[in-house]
């Protein structure tokens, strides 16, 4: 089955806002090679996003797959701008898996890490369980900051024709969300990166968009 953007995606996801009382040290789960500028920045990290997606996407004009990640993502600053950094992705699907690592994300085969119809996530140091105890009242004013700020991605590889290095964002094309939904968080206390963390947000969004592909940053 070839591999060739754009693709289409289509996700229902949930987020946690999450806060230590203790900072974490992200470093060790970061791709080898990220600069200083950001590593820096994860050696103590006190609050952060995980999101734990189900998603279906296409990866050809005729073939489509279905897979289950979780993202955590670290707020850096980069160039005099806030951004998002996906220090690593846990992925059920091996094409997402090579997908991601072309586009700049730092992804791990995670094969029965996560639950098939809960957002629940067991791996060595990760414990998620983010379902919820009802709906809260919100809107879209409600969600953290960290919510809207632009990813931040790294590449550095060399394989035959396929090369990139350095800074880069996703663009992404004809984006729609067809549902958002604030929750009480049914768990509050949860384990990312062997540590502990206390939700302070949970969310729930759908949505579909494209993606053709990424652009460099110059920074």
């Amino acid at each position: 089955m070839p591999l060739a953007l754009p693709n289409s995606f289509t996700c229902a996801s949930r987020t946690a806002l999450l806060e230590s009382a203790a900072p974490i040290d992200f470093r060790p789960l970061a791709q080898h090679g990220v600069p200083d500028t950001v590593t820096h920045q994860l050696r103590a990290v006190s609050r952060f996003l995980v999101t734990v997606s189900r998603v279906r996407s296409s990866v050809c004009a005729d073939r489509s797959i279905d897979f289950t990640e979780t993202l955590v993502k670290i707020p850096v600053r980069l160039g005099g701008q806030e951004r998002l950094f996906p220090v690593v992705t846990y992925v059920d699907h091996e094409y997402s898996l090579i997908r991601g690592f072309l586009l700049g994300f730092h992804k791990l085969f995670a094969a029965g890490a996560h639950d098939s119809a809960q957002p629940v996530v067991t791996l060595p140091g990760l414990d998620l369980d983010l379902r919820d105890d009802g709906p809260k009242v919100g809107d879209e004013s409600d969600l953290p900051p960290e919510h809207h700020l632009p990813l931040l991605l790294w590449t550095d590889y060399s394989v035959a024709d396929a090369r990139s290095h350095g800074w880069r964002t996703l663009d992404i094309e004809q984006y729609e969300r067809t549902r958002l939904a604030l929750l009480h968080c049914a768990r509050h206390e949860q384990t990312v990166a062997g540590e502990n963390a206390t939700v302070r947000a949970l969310y729930e969004t759908a949505d579909q968009f494209v993606i053709p592909g990424t652009h460099s940053l110059d920074v």
